[in-house]
C-alpha cells in the first residue's frame, strides 16, 4: 500500500473528471472492496477498470492491501480532504456542511444501525523524520482534534498498557475524576508503531483496534498509516464520524510535528 507524494490538487481533480472513477469511489465509501468485486458493477472489461483503480491509485485517493491473495481497495480520504480545502474557507466549510448535514437528515429521518464492521485505511505524509514525529505522537494531549465536552480533557499514558481516555475534573477536592476510557495501548514500538484497543467512546459492544505505523521516506519525511478496525452494532452516523476524525487527526498531527 502507498501514496505518492502530491505537490498541487489538479492531479486529483483530473482523476474525479471521470465518472467511472467517481463510481468506483462511491463502492468503496462503505468499505473495501476486491478488484474483482470492483469490476462486477462495471459492463466494461477487467483491464479497463483496473486502469482506472491504478490512476486513483497514483493520486493516492485509492490505497492498496494485501490480503492473502486478494488485493483490497481503500478509499484514502485525505487528498480529496486537502483538495477541498485548499477551494473553501472554513466559514464556508462549514456553512456547507451544515448544508449537506442538513439535507441528508432530512432525506433519512434516523440512522440506521447495522452490525458491519469499521474497516478504515488513511495515511498522511509528515515532512519530519519518523523519530520526530513519534514525539509528536506521543503528545496527544497538544493536538489531537478536540472531540469532547467542555470541562473535559484528553488523557494518554506513552507505554506499553497505558490508556487512552477522555476525562473530567472531580466534582469537589479530593474527588475522583470522571470520564471514558477509549483503549489501552495493546502495541508500542518507539519510533514505529502504535496500536489502542477499545471501543473509542463508541456505545455497545463494540470491539475495536487502531493501528498506526510510522515508515520513514528519506531522512527528513514519515508516512503515516492508520488502520481502524471494530466489530459491532456501529451507526453509520458514527462510523462517517470516524472516516472523517481519523482524516482530521492525521493532519493534526503533520501540523504540529512539523511546527514543532
Amino acid at each position: 500500500m502507498g501514496r505518492q507524494v502530491i505537490t498541487e490538487n489538479e492531479p486529483v481533480w483530473r482523476a474525479l473528471a471521470d465518472p467511472t472513477r467517481r463510481k468506483i469511489l462511491d463502492l468503496l465509501r462503505d468499505g473495501p472492496r476486491t478488484t474483482g468485486e470492483l469490476c462486477a458493477h462495471f459492463p466494461t472489461s477487467r483491464y479497463t477498470i483496473m486502469g482506472h483503480i491504478e490512476v486513483l491509485h497514483a493520486v493516492g485517493i485509492l490505497t492498496f492491501e494485501r490480503r492473502g491473495r486478494e488485493r483490497l481497495n481503500h478509499l484514502n480520504p485525505v487528498p480529496l480532504l486537502e483538495a477541498c480545502q485548499r477551494w473553501l474557507r472554513p466559514f464556508s466549510a462549514e456553512a456547507a456542511a451544515f448544508l449537506l448535514n442538513l439535507a441528508d437528515d432530512a432525506e433519512k429521518r434516523e440512522t440506521p444501525v447495522t452490525g458491519l464492521s469499521i474497516d478504515i485505511r488513511a495515511e498522511h505524509l509528515v515532512q519530519r523524520p519518523a523519530d520526530a514525529t513519534w514525539r509528536s505522537l506521543m503528545q496527544m494531549e497538544r493536538w489531537w482534534p478536540r472531540c469532547w465536552k467542555e470541562g473535559e480533557t484528553l488523557s494518554f499514558e506513552p507505554r506499553l498498557g497505558g490508556r487512552l481516555a477522555v476525562v473530567s475534573a472531580p466534582g469537589e477536592p479530593g474527588g475522583e475524576a470522571g470520564g471514558t476510557l477509549w483503549g489501552a495501548v495493546e502495541r508500542f514500538e518507539p519510533g514505529a508503531r502504535l496500536a489502542v484497543r477499545g471501543a473509542m467512546g463508541l456505545p455497545g459492544p463494540v470491539v475495536g483496534v487502531w493501528d498506526l505505523e510510522l515508515i520513514p521516506r528519506g531522512q527528513e519525511a514519515t508516512r503515516v498509516v492508520l488502520v481502524h478496525q471494530a466489530f459491532g452494532p456501529v451507526s453509520d452516523e458514527d462510523r462517517q464520524c470516524f472516516r472523517e476524525g481519523w482524516d482530521g487527526m492525521l493532519s493534526a498531527l503533520a501540523r504540529f510535528a512539523e511546527e514543532a
